[in-house]
Order: C-alpha cells, then structure tokens, then sequence
C-alpha cells in the first residue's frame, strides 16, 4: 500500500523527549543513533522567577529509563530530523523536497506540486503543521490557528560561557533542565553540549493583543531584558550573552474543530500539529507527533489491503484522538498551574513543591506519578491491537 505523506521541514533548536518518544525510538532501532547525539538530563529543577531559588528537583536519570524503560533525552531538532530522514531512506522511502503542494484531489488521491509534477497513492497523510494545506482541503476552507495570547521566545547562549562564568554552573553541573516558573510566564533552560549550545526558551503574554507571527522572526533582547527584568539575576545574565534570539506567537487550532479525515474519500487523514497543535508545558509536542506516526505504522503493516483502510483511518482517528487531545487538555492546565500570578494560589503551589509529597496534581507535572504513568507506560502495539480487534480487521 502506497501512502504520500506531505509535510513542512521546520528546524529549531532543542526539543525534548520524554520515554514516550524514546520508546519509539528504541522500537525503530535508533535509540542508539539517537543517545549519541543527545543529552541524558539528570534533573528537572523548577525555580521562583524571583530569585531563582529551587522550588522542586526532580530526579530524570536513571529513574525515567528504571521506571518506564527509556531515557528521558534533549536533542537539536535539526538531530532528530538527520536520523529520521536516515532511518526512511533506508527503508526505501522517496523523499521529495522543495516540492510545494498547491492542490489535492481526495477521490484520485493525488497531490500536485507546484513544478506540475502528480503523485497518487492509496492515502494521503498531512503532516504539514498548524497552517496545514491539507486541513483546509478537508475542511473546504481556510480555518488559521489562533493565537492563544502568547509569545514563545527562544536564544541561545554559547556552551563555553555557560562553563566558564560560575553564576552559570548549576545550569550545566548534572546536565538539569532549568524550569523558571512566574506569572502568566515560563522558561526552560538547558545545554545541548553535542551541538555547544545552551538552549532557552522563553513563554509570556503577547503586549499586542490578537496578533498571529507565523514562523520565527529576529527578537530584541531589550524587549525581553525589559519584561524579565525583575526576574533571577541569573536569567538577566543569560540575556547579556544571548545569541540567535528568535520569536513567533504561540498558537493553537480552534476548540471546537476536530476534523482529521475527510468524510467523502476518506483517503486523506491528518496528523501531528495539523490535527492536534500542543502548548509546551507538558514536552509533548514532538512526542505526540511521534505516536502518531508509529501508529499509523503499526496500523498498516505490509500485507494490509486496500478495502479495509478506511476502516484503519477511521480508527486512527478515533484512538490517537482520545488521547492526543486529552494529552493536550492536560497541558494547558499544567500551563495555567505554572504560571500562575502572584497570590495565595500561587504561595499555595510552591508550598506544595517545596514539601516535595509527589502525588496525582503535583505542581511540577514531571514528577506527578498518575499523570506520568499515563504519558509514559502507553503500549501502542496493544492499543492498536484492540483497535483492529473491534474492527474485526
């Protein structure tokens, strides 16, 4: 069976990946390729954007791989994507880039792209991101993400500073993932030593109301230096040696639209941010993308035939719906939780840190044992499994 994917090549920075995603990776035998570009993170540490003092440690390594059998990992993205682009090659896949898509027909089930040039197959998956051109055909009409209000700041700063000046060593001694948590903003902060750089991203409330920036744009530091300027000293610091700043607006698809197969051909079905667009408060953005993919994988193996795909597209959408959507639910709600604005709520939270009692609703969602469970032990063979199952397929 012959299914064209579409897709957008983005490249960033750094990305996590909880054992949600390093699982996959070890199903796909890149776990090894994987480690040998990335960092192992031996702790998740929350900090007051006050001051910068510890709120909650969270232990990573080598609990995550003991308790869910794979490694909790920070990669470039640019990593990533090299292993992945290896790995299908090596399979055979044909990859065709600079090749725009500027029409779909879902009952020939063909894409045309710009240069003229037609590709059929037997399904259609858009993987084309929160702007996805394949979501509007489904829709038949342009439906935008929306702005959530949000601004997503990211800088770099060199690895060689971060080491050198000693304000900076409980950034980088034990590889931590730095998390500072105030209002209505969030950071998170760590060093990329495979790639020399130490990576920061920065979440706040967009000063202009409504705006949509649709991929990065080059960030004034003194807009940023501004807003966190009564934030850790160390951050300020940070800021000093800023380098590739870069900021775009977070966004998200509208609520009340859940459309991810097309209802007539049912021959074309979305995946990752096109059909399930994540805040970031949970790292599972990629993660989730990453499910999405290997279901479909395990949901369309080599003898699958043409006359049950409907059957199998449908169940996708059903099965990764219930819990991509859910997954993202529970981010927003980490992320109205950490950025809480200054008061009792607020005092009430880092109290409930700082006695470090982990149980269902902890504050730091990495250390909450019910909502990680539920994350990490995910056994997709079995899910697709029963999936297939109540189908009788």
């Amino acid at each position: 069976m012959l299914i064209f994917v579409l897709f957008n090549e983005q490249l960033g920075a750094g990305i996590q990946m909880p054992p949600n995603a390093t699982r996959i990776m070890q199903q796909w035998d890149l776990l090894d390729q994987v480690q040998h570009k990335a960092s192992i993170p031996e702790s998740m540490v929350f900090r007051s954007y006050r001051d910068g003092q510890i709120l909650h440690d969270h232990r990573l390594w080598p609990d995550m791989e003991n308790n869910f059998g794979s490694p909790h990992l920070l990669i470039h993205r640019k990593e990533i994507l090299d292993i992945l682009v290896d790995k299908a090659r090596r399979l055979g896949v044909h990859l065709h880039l600079d090749s725009r898509v500027v029409h779909i027909d879902l009952v020939a089930r063909s894409a045309t792209t710009a240069s003229g040039k037609v590709f059929t197959a037997h399904a259609i998956v858009g993987a084309d991101g929160e702007r996805s051109f394949c979501r509007a055909k489904i829709l038949d009409h342009v439906e935008p993400p929306c702005p959530t209000g949000k601004l997503v700041f990211r800088f770099t700063v060199d690895s060689s500073i971060t080491h050198q000046i000693p304000e900076f060593n409980h950034l980088v001694d034990g590889r931590p993932i730095t998390c500072w948590i105030g209002p209505k903003s969030h950071i998170v902060a760590y060093e990329l030593p495979h790639n020399n750089v130490f990576n920061v991203s920065l979440t706040c409330p967009d000063p202009i109301e409504g705006r949509v920036q649709f991929g990065p744009r080059t960030a004034s530091l003194d807009e940023l230096k501004h807003f966190f300027a009564e934030w850790d000293p160390v951050l300020l610091k940070l800021l000093q040696f800023a380098t590739n700043a870069r900021y775009w607006t977070l966004l998200q698809l509208p609520m009340e639209n859940r459309v991810w197969l097309d209802s007539e051909a049912q021959r074309m079905v979305l995946i990752g941010d096109a059909a399930h667009s994540m805040p970031p408060y949970l790292a599972q953005g990629a993660s989730q993308s990453l499910e999405d993919g290997a279901f479909l994988g395990h949901l369309f193996p080599s003898d699958a035939v043409e006359d049950t795909l409907s059957a199998r597209l449908n169940l996708f959408c059903d099965r990764r719906g219930s819990r991509a959507l859910l997954a993202r639910s529970r981010s927003f709600e980490v992320g109205r939780v950490l950025e809480m604005i200054d008061g009792p709520s607020q005092r009430d939270r880092d109290a409930r840190m700082r006695e470090n009692v982990p149980n269902e609703g902890f504050p730091n969602p990495f250390a909450d044992p019910v909502l990680q469970n539920w994350l990490y032990s995910y056994d997709m063979e079995a899910d697709v499994a029963v999936g297939l199952d109540s189908i009788g397929v």
